[in-house]
């Protein structure tokens, strides 16, 4: 038996940000509330209309399992439409070349894709062209050491309120 739901609050919004191709959006929410659905809608309305070829869309997610979460629910919704006797013409053979251009579409983090901005123009952005990205870990120690160095440098000028800090911690 299908249960009645009333609709969203954000019921209207969330259809212009799926349908309304010819606008921009940022899409904030907390973690459970659709955003990833939103986006996978959007970015094959997007693919399906033809405004845009799928490695011409960049999808940004702020960690790498919504980034892999995102293009495992773009190839299964992808497969889906395709299995879809209703999906004809231009729209099934831009699903059909999405399909084959996924993973090489930027659907990335905010940091991976900072990071390829600036491999491509690294004189603009004034940085050595080979730099490294750092993990969660190295950021963490790079964080620990750097504060670590805070501390050292700002040790004299802020000794006691440190001291009071410590012993109060």
């Amino acid at each position: 038996m299908k249960q009645n739901r009333k609709p969203l609050v954000d019921s209207d919004a969330r259809e212009r940000a799926k349908t309304d191709l010819d606008a921009s959006f940022c899409v904030e929410a907390g973690a459970g509330t659709g955003k990833t659905s939103l986006l996978v809608g959007r970015f094959l309305a997007i693919v399906e209309s033809g405004k845009a070829r799928c490695g011409r869309i960049v999808a940004i997610t702020f960690t790498e399992k919504a980034a892999g979460e995102m293009k495992v629910r773009l190839r299964q919704e992808i497969l889906k439409r395709l299995e879809d006797d209703a999906c004809k013409g231009e729209a099934r053979a831009n699903l059909e070349t999405a399909y084959d251009e996924l993973e090489r579409a930027p659907i990335s983090t905010i940091h991976a894709f900072a990071a390829t901005i600036l491999r491509e123009h690294p004189i603009e952005a004034g940085i050595d062209p080979n730099f490294e990205q750092l993990d969660a870990l190295e950021s963490e120690l790079f964080l620990d050491e750097c504060w670590s160095d805070y501390l050292m440098e700002g040790s004299e000028e802020w000794g006691e309120t440190l001291r009071r800090f410590v012993l109060f911690s």
